[in-house]
């Protein structure tokens, strides 16, 4: 497990813990990690103390998600203190606690304020509403369809000399021999409250968001590598200059790489397509022709044309496959699309949306109530009837 993925677990427990929702087995964990070490325990005393907490949530409130990370790293930990490796655990911990506790909407005015309290969430019945997982369809080359989050880990599918396996909602395509030199497809597709990666053939990786799609050959052959992709996907290419790396967005354009990781927002329900570099670089060509080269923190819009958007927050981008909602001043409509995808509901609006902007970072394993409680500070007022939200926004 990386630091980050500790800092993640240990947050959420002291989250629990503050919000007094701790299991038996939980209390233990936490309990023993807090004994393991002295710093363990010093962390957990200055992260469950009642003024850090108002001073940090407080100030979270006033300044924007990108710079409230910024200083949650300056200030409960600085570089000075101790070792590298250390620091690094130490901040995601602290960071991920306090970012947790505020977008579980539990801020100093409803904590430490108990008389003050957001406009409930209506629930008509006692349908459940759950988080997505791993869930999709492989569509082999002959049209047949396996259902992935029913099909036991393991052998799945052979297609000439490449075998299918898979193992916790992952897939991976191996050959064992030489192909045929026919470019075989299949297709991967994610329903709403889905998620799925995949290990593609030549070593790249492919992690796809719900509601999103993959046509890729089950072997890259010829001089280029070529895939299609619909929905939210983010790409981490094995390096190959001989075999430049593509993915089409139909009636958008095009991205092209050697080795790099960038992720690509292509809903059809958003004004425009998001093409996202983290590492490396690619160019982006648009359906009129136009082509841009990105460079890491870059962003480029697609929709008749392209522009580019400088110092983004890849944090916030590529949140979704790290487990998170990461909201920055975003606003609503936007916000009720991604749980729609990820909780698989519809969501109606009554009235305008309006143009309030939310700030927030919950866990994509949270109820959607938790989700919901961002938007509730400001008002917004919410009905659950089945799969169905309405949103009585303002």
């Amino acid at each position: 497990m990386t630091n980050f993925e500790q800092g993640q677990k240990y947050a959420e427990l002291i989250v629990k813990h503050l919000q007094k929702t701790l299991s038996v087995d939980e209390k233990n964990e936490l309990d023993e990690w807090i004994a393991a070490s002295t710093e363990n325990k010093l962390l957990f005393q200055e992260l469950t103390d009642e003024v850090t907490l108002k001073n940090e949530l407080c100030l979270i409130e006033s300044i924007s998600t990108a710079n409230a990370w910024r200083h949650v790293k300056q200030t409960i930990n600085p570089p000075a203190v101790v070792s590298i490796k250390k620091t690094y655990r130490k901040w995601w911990v602290a960071a991920a606690v306090i970012f947790l506790f505020a977008g579980t909407a539990l801020t100093y005015k409803l904590y430490w304020e108990p008389g003050k309290t957001t406009a409930p969430i209506q629930t008509a019945n006692n349908v459940q509403i759950l988080p997505g997982g791993d869930k999709a369809t492989l569509q082999l080359a002959d049209g047949s369809i396996i259902l992935l989050d029913t099909t036991a880990n393991g052998n799945v599918a052979k297609q000439g000399s490449v075998q299918v396996i898979k193992l916790n909602g992952q897939l991976s395509y191996t050959s064992s021999g030489p192909g045929t030199g026919e470019i075989v497809y299949n297709t991967i597709r994610t329903p709403r409250g889905g998620q799925y990666q995949l290990l593609l053939s030549d070593g790249s990786a492919v992690w796809l968001n719900a509601a999103s799609s993959l046509k890729f050959p089950i072997a890259f052959g010829g001089k280029e590598r070529k895939v299609e992709v619909s929905g939210e996907a983010y790409f981490e290419i094995a390096k190959n200059p001989s075999m430049p790396f593509k993915v089409m967005i139909p009636g958008k354009g095009e991205v092209e790489v050697l080795g790099t990781h960038f992720n690509i927002n292509a809903y059809s329900d958003e004004e425009v397509v998001r093409t996202t570099l983290l590492e490396g670089s690619i160019n982006v060509s648009a359906a009129n022709g136009k082509v841009v080269q990105l460079m890491p923190g870059q962003q480029a819009k697609m929709d008749n044309s392209i522009s580019i958007q400088n110092n983004v927050d890849t944090d916030e981008v590529i949140a979704w496959k790290t487990g998170w909602f990461n909201f920055d001043r975003t606003d609503i409509s936007s916000i009720m699309r991604q749980v729609s995808r990820w909780y698989d509901v519809d969501v109606e609006f009554q009235g305008q949306p309006g143009k309030k902007t939310f700030s927030g970072i919950v866990s994509r394993d949270n109820k959607i109530s938790e989700v919901l409680k961002i938007m509730e500070k400001a008002g917004v007022i919410f009905r659950i009837e089945g799969k169905k939200i309405t949103v009585f926004s303002n």
